[in-house]
């Protein structure tokens, strides 16, 4: 029998490569689309997204996470979720269609409206994939998963460039996320041997939904300390302002997803298998946190290094005001990267409740930040969002989750300091050399030089100051070490 160790290290190599064939494919897609649509078409998409990620909370109303973190979910259970994701994603899909206008309304952009009623058609798709998703994740089939979710990137890419080829403006964006949503469903169905049969039983529905209820009331306040910014930003200064502010976002969203989704994602149904060894979970999730944070930490310090060349180099001078978004949220990555794995550690344990009374409190502080930011433009925005991220919400972020596992802060501490220390020390040695290169040099060449010899010494500066957590991640990529 394959062990757990076995399982998970499988699953990472193979949730990896979705992660950065994915991520990798909607980056290059977004430089593409950003050549052939405006900001005001970002705009208007994120306008839409807003809404529809904000409803996508309730689609599946924490049921598949509950059958994850379940150790022996009973078939009853498992043809009720069903039944309730496709009835309740219907009703959801009519009523956003029916409000769209209103929306519209919100917002005094009257073009969103059908780029809202387009996307409402995804909540009925999605309520025909997600347990069928959840059962792959429960049984660790990343490999699967790997390849259909590759798939069905690839070919939605290509509806969206081909429609902004042909003229289709904000609508190609629009039509790109359907295309996705659609083939993934399919190929998620022909991936997994579990069929739905005509079977409710609402008294199974009741007995996890104390655990997914908290974690539906999570996603909301979570949600809104998310897209807050989006929505008064959209609502208060316009869609090309909005544009900006998304696109800032998403560069910097996507090393973050790659590796924080990749990770948690494995992370939580391995979690769920140890929930009652506390003592390995911590070892389990500080080895994670490590990992993330050699990673993640010198990409985010390189992109305050390289915020102006990447920009006008990928995107063109038109997104000129996103510089300096980049580089007030690029610090938030250091945190974010690795606070998302702290979900995680509620779902295994169970305590979603405890989820759902946090994401209240930073629900509140988010909007007022955010309230008060708007009146200096999207720049106070971010500079409010950073404010609140780094030095009110940082600490209790990991303190409140890390009691379920009788973990300290500072040991988390231990694992990502050196680390910092060495993605400092790379960013340092970067804008030295930044300074010294001729002031006429292209930003592309710019770019050039500068990637290269940042990887080349943070690699030579994590080797001076940090070999044995090289060591240790090796270990773990080779399947040495103990979980």
């Amino acid at each position: 029998m394959t062990s757990l160790k076995t399982q998970t290290l499988a699953g990472l190599k193979w949730s990896s490569l979705s992660q950065f064939g994915r991520q990798g494919m909607q980056l290059l897609t977004t430089i593409i689309l950003a050549r052939l649509l405006s900001p005001t078409d970002f705009g208007l998409v994120a306008m839409a997204m807003v809404v529809i990620g904000f409803v996508n909370i309730f689609n599946d109303l924490g049921l598949s996470a509950a059958v994850i973190q379940q150790k022996n979910p009973s078939s009853a259970l498992l043809h009720s979720i069903f039944w309730v994701n496709v009835a309740f994603g219907t009703l959801v899909m009519l009523i956003l269609f029916l409000s769209a206008t209103w929306i519209g309304h919100f917002y005094q952009e009257p073009q969103v409206i059908p780029l809202l009623q387009i996307l409402s058609l995804t909540f009925v798709i999605s309520g025909l994939s997600t347990l069928p998703q959840a059962l792959l994740q429960r049984q660790l089939a990343f490999q699967q998963l790997a390849k259909l979710e590759i798939g069905a990137t690839l070919f939605a890419s290509g509806v969206g460039i081909s429609l902004a080829v042909t003229g289709h403006g904000a609508l190609s964006l629009v039509y790109q996320t359907l295309a996705g949503a659609a083939l993934t469903t399919l190929l998620l169905w022909n991936a997994s041997h579990w069929r739905p049969q005509w079977i409710f039983d609402w008294a199974a529905v009741k007995m996890v939904s104390r655990y997914s209820l908290n974690l539906t009331g999570y996603s909301i306040f979570n949600y809104f300390i998310r897209n807050a910014d989006n929505l008064l930003i959209g609502r208060y200064l316009g869609a090309q302002e909005l544009g900006y502010y998304n696109l800032a976002y998403r560069i910097l969203l996507y090393p973050l997803a790659t590796i924080s989704g990749v990770i948690g994602r494995v992370m939580f149904p391995t979690y769920a298998q140890i929930q009652e060894d506390d003592a390995r979970f911590r070892r389990a999730y500080l080895q994670v946190a490590s990992s993330i944070a050699l990673i993640t930490f010198p990409m985010m310090l390189g992109f305050i290094v390289l915020a102006e060349p990447f920009i006008l180099t990928m995107f063109g001078t038109q997104w000129s005001p996103v510089i300096l978004l980049v580089m007030i949220l690029a610090p938030l990555g250091l945190v974010q990267s690795i606070g998302t794995t702290v979900g995680a550690i509620y779902l295994a344990k169970g305590r979603t409740d405890w989820m759902f009374k946090w994401g209240i409190g930073t629900g509140i502080l988010a909007m007022t930040a955010f309230v008060i930011g708007l009146h200096w433009g999207i720049i106070g925005v971010a500079v409010a969002y950073a404010i609140l991220s780094l030095f009110i919400l940082a600490y209790p972020n990991f303190a409140i989750p890390f009691k379920l596992i009788n973990l300290r802060v500072n040991e988390l501490w231990l694992v990502i300091r050196l680390p910092l220390l060495s993605s400092l020390l790379m960013a340092l040695t970067m804008r030295g050399l930044q300074f010294i290169l001729p002031a006429e040099m292209s930003t592309g060449w710019e770019l050039v030089i500068l990637v290269p010899v940042g990887c080349v010494t943070y690699l030579l500066y994590s080797f001076l100051v940090n070999q044995a957590q090289l060591l240790e991640v090796y270990t773990i990529l080779k399947g040495e070490s103990k979980l």
